[in-house]
């Protein structure tokens, strides 16, 4: 699959992604190291150790991340998890949260294994 498929698969803002990150090119380069990235394990340990600042940390940096890369579904998800995670503001949803966000990651992780090399 292109990239350019892979985020109409989604429902991803391709156009807004492309314009942030100066090309198509640069898209290409970037989004598929979106797997690598440790934000998604931090998030899963942080619930599991009940590690409350940890999590918080990395569903805010997924939150920026899904918005730089206009994973705009994953982003909301995430988005709504921080805010459910905000220091002081612990909201036992939070779990409920996390299942949604997993399913989310799990379909952009799904969808960037297709890139075509």
């Amino acid at each position: 699959m292109t990239i350019k498929e892979i985020y109409d698969l989604l429902g991803a803002d391709y156009d807004g992604v492309v314009a942030r990150m100066c090309g198509e090119a640069r898209v290409i380069k970037f989004v598929p190291k979106f797997l690598a990235d440790p934000t998604y394990n931090d998030l899963l340990e942080g619930f599991a150790t009940e590690n409350w600042e940890l999590a918080f940390r990395a569903a805010h940096t997924m939150k920026g991340v899904c918005s730089n890369f206009g994973f705009t579904k994953l982003q909301n998800s995430s988005s709504d998890l921080c805010e459910m995670l905000r220091p002081g503001v612990y909201n036992p949803d939070g779990a409920a949260q996390l299942e949604i966000v997993k399913a989310d990651y799990k379909a952009v992780a799904d969808a960037l294994t297709q890139l075509d090399a």
